[in-house]
């Protein structure tokens, strides 16, 4: 089993999280707060009916012309 430290985490993943630069946790904060916001957008338009889902699609996604 992998060693991990006091809620579980892996002690493998802190010591990569430690050892990046701060631009790069910097740029990995972003990108997880862009995906916590985006995953539930992009679920309901793909599992929406389809005027819903073109009206968040639209949203997003402008159409050229």
């Amino acid at each position: 089993m992998r060693e991990t430290l006091g809620e579980g985490t892996p002690r493998e993943v802190m010591e990569r999280l430690q050892a990046m630069s701060r631009g790069r946790k910097i740029i990995l904060a972003v990108v997880v707060i862009w995906a916590i916001q985006a995953l539930p957008k992009w679920a309901t338009a793909i599992l929406a009916d389809g005027e819903t889902s073109a009206a968040i699609m639209q949203l997003f996604v402008r159409p050229l012309g």
